[in-house]
């Protein structure tokens, strides 16, 4: 390639970049019309990190929506998890929410209900499910990611799951009496 035809195409790849920073940070469509056609996702709301958050996924044309709070849930030995997980039909047609799974290198410390698994939510409808935590005994942090399966857009959605094992102890104390040996 040319000097001149490398130029043009670091132009158009930093165009590109410019646009897809654009649609991210906007209500504008996740896939705009030219490659997606009319019934396209967007994204509101879009979370801004930390605890809390919504995230909302709708598809225009009389089609489901959701909107799943919060984004993160921080989890403790002492308090458990700080936050039930909300999933709430938004769209014009009915949510399905198909399954859930934890994944990620903390999964085998968080457990969900399935109070919302398998569940055909019409629009309007709220459905709320727990999340619990057991924590490593060796008292590390841990993390994981709740997936929601759903029938809206391309993507499920995710929840971040934060968990804080604290205050285990390390040795036991000193006795203040003999031991016999």
């Amino acid at each position: 390639m040319s000097g001149k035809g490398a130029g043009i195409a670091v132009a158009l790849i930093g165009a590109g970049a410019a646009i897809i920073a654009a649609l991210i940070t906007s209500d504008a469509p996740i896939c705009p019309d030219f490659i997606c056609g009319p019934d396209k996702a967007t994204a509101q709301d879009r979370p801004s990190g930390g605890s809390g958050g919504k995230q909302i996924i709708k598809v225009p044309g009389g089609a489901a929506g959701v909107e799943i709070t919060p984004t993160e849930i921080t989890c403790t030995a002492e308090g458990g998890c700080d936050s039930d997980v909300r999933i709430e039909s938004v769209g014009d047609a009915t949510l399905k929410v198909t399954y859930m799974e934890v994944t990620g290198e903390g999964r085998a410390h968080f457990s969900k209900d399935g109070g919302c698994e398998r569940k055909n939510l019409a629009p309007g409808v709220v459905c709320s499910f727990g999340v619990t935590f057991t924590p490593p005994s060796d008292g590390a942090a841990v993390q994981a990611t709740l997936v929601i399966h759903h029938n809206v857009g391309a993507h499920p959605t995710r929840v971040t799951l934060k968990g804080e094992a604290s205050n285990v102890p390390t040795e036991a104390p000193p006795s203040e009496f003999p031991t016999d040996g």
